[in-house]
């Protein structure tokens, strides 16, 4: 019995070597997984179109990028349908870790007044790469009177109008060398639209107007280049809307109307551009991705729009972006933030640029790189940014129940008093 004892000792002290060895080996090449953080994203970037295409890939490379970090995507081909479902949510106190309101500001209000939306100052101000990651526009524009700052943007909304240069070549609305020359002033853009009417006879219009151009994209354009108080009018929200600059912005769009032909819709508007049937198209950088492969492709040019005096004037505005939700879960938290320092990182600005149209957001990203790969969107970003007075858009400084108010009466505002100071006196209500 000693004897075979003393057999198993010795096996025993010979294989526990090879025993533990093979623990060690084995416990060296087992990788933990990491523990992860599910992050619910509501947005309005689900549908087939090239834009929507690239936004949901740069999505996806976040979460290749982050495997700590799991997605739930909850998007929408619409955002007005993706910002209304998450507002639906805060009726019931639930908010999704992430909304994209792409420029849907009011429900920034609403999370906001729920006490659901987080704060991302504290965030901002410990990181100093984070901070240079913002314009400085979106915390002049989105810090609260709380001190808070509750949603930023990927890009912002750069604005001015789009025209055909061979059109105003050939119209003869040129300078000193025959090349097109956009107006400078209010007075030469009439003069413009004139000249394109003569010319233009039955074959092509001036320009197609409809509401959302009218009411966002042109009144402020208007209001804000009648002068300094024409400008500082545009740049707050009035105490009232009866003075003498507001009436005049309003009536002057009775000889804007005169040479356009009426759009039902901005597909209608932007198609007829695009088709070479109108010369002007009143809208914003983003558009030049609709251009591509278009029949007045290679003669559309990007122009500022004029002022009285003769500055250029752009709006350079950053819309209500991304409202991250003020979770308990400091994890979660952390992960959302990860998930707003990517997409404001230069990389993925400069792709957002050269793939979806849409101007960075990110004050670091080279317009000259862009200039270089995207010449028609690089060109119109760096007037846009040089223009002599940038202001932001009317829903920005007012708010979307003015700017429809205004789209709707315009019309009959701009030719008769009486609907002028009823379309005044709507407004005046609304303060």
């Amino acid at each position: 019995m000693d004897k075979r004892n003393r057999i198993y000792q010795g096996v025993f002290r010979r294989v526990l070597p090879v025993l533990l060895t093979a623990a060690v080996i084995t416990g060296c090449g087992r990788q933990e997984e990491p523990e992860v953080t599910e992050l619910t994203f509501i947005h309005g970037w689900g549908g087939t179109v090239n834009t929507h295409s690239t936004m949901q890939e740069i999505y996806r490379a976040f979460d290749e990028e982050n495997p700590d970090i799991v997605l739930n995507y909850q998007p929408s081909s619409d955002s007005y349908i993706a910002v209304e479902q998450a507002n639906n949510m805060l009726a019931v106190d639930k908010m999704p870790e992430i909304v994209s309101t792409n420029g849907q500001s009011y429900y920034v209000q609403n999370a906001i007044k729920r006490g659901m939306a987080l704060d991302l100052l504290p965030f901002i101000e410990a990181d100093a790469d984070f901070i240079r990651s913002i314009h400085p526009s979106v915390l002049e524009t989105w810090t609260g009177e709380d001190g808070g700052l509750y949603t930023v943007p990927d890009a912002l909304e750069v604005m001015g109008y789009w025209y055909n240069a061979g059109y105003f070549r050939e119209a003869g609305i040129v300078d000193e060398k025959g090349n097109a020359r956009p107006p400078r002033t209010w007075e030469e853009f009439r003069e413009a639209l004139e000249k394109l009417d003569a010319w233009g006879g039955d074959r092509t219009d001036a320009c197609a107007l409809e509401t959302v151009q009218v009411a966002e994209n042109l009144f402020l354009a208007v209001l804000a280049g009648k002068g300094p108080q024409g400008l500082e009018m545009a740049r707050t929200l009035p105490a009232a809307f009866d003075t003498p600059v507001f009436r005049d912005a309003v009536r002057d769009f009775a000889w804007i109307f005169s040479h356009s032909v009426k759009a039902e819709s901005l597909d209608d508007a932007r198609e007829y551009f695009r088709e070479g049937r109108t010369a002007i198209y009143f809208n914003g950088v983003w558009e030049c991705e609709e251009f591509k492969g278009c029949a007045a492709e290679a003669d559309i040019a990007y122009a500022n729009y004029p002022t009285e005096s003769g500055e250029s004037l752009s709006y350079i505005s950053p819309s209500s972006g991304y409202v991250l939700f003020d979770s308990y879960d400091e994890k979660k938290k952390e992960a959302s933030v990860r998930f707003l320092k990517y997409m404001l990182s230069g990389e993925v600005q400069l792709k957002l640029a050269l793939e979806t149209g849409q101007a960075p957001s990110n004050p670091n990203v080279d317009l000259a790189v862009i200039r270089e790969e995207y010449p028609l969107l690089g060109n119109a970003l760096e007037q846009a940014h040089g223009a002599d007075i940038q202001i932001k858009t009317i829903t920005s400084v007012w708010n979307s129940r003015i700017m429809e108010t205004i789209g709707a009466d315009i019309r009959r505002a701009c030719t008769e008093e009486e609907a002028l100071d009823s379309l005044i006196a709507e407004l005046d209500q609304s303060l």
